[in-house]
């Protein structure tokens, strides 16, 4: 198994095995959107703008909003979202999990 490791704060991206596991801040100046198309171009060994367009496969903005605290203090902790996005898996944790993996 070979994990890189990438810029991403805690993240492990395994391109052999095809999954990368990253952990999102919600309180990031970078969207969930820009964070899932550059964990999955970069395991796809690919430049951000050669992937497909994440708002053609689901609403980034509806990711940022599903999450949102449910009042002025407390975040979300419980749920996830789980799309195909290029020839992977996305996975959303509201911890701020995301995971990436290949589909077979």
């Amino acid at each position: 198994m070979t994990v890189v490791q990438d810029t991403h704060d805690a993240s492990r991206i395994d391109r052999e095995m095809e999954t990368a596991f990253v952990s999102y801040d919600w309180d990031s100046d970078e969207s969930i959107a820009e964070t899932i198309v550059s964990t999955v171009a970069k395991l796809s060994n690919a430049e951000p703008e050669d992937i497909d367009r994440l708002y053609d496969r689901i609403d980034p903005d509806s990711l940022e909003t599903i999450f949102e605290p449910a009042n002025e203090s407390t975040g979300r902790n419980a749920g996830h979202v789980s799309f195909s996005f290029e020839t992977y898996t996305v996975t959303i944790h509201a911890t701020g999990t995301i995971v990436v993996s290949g589909t077979a």
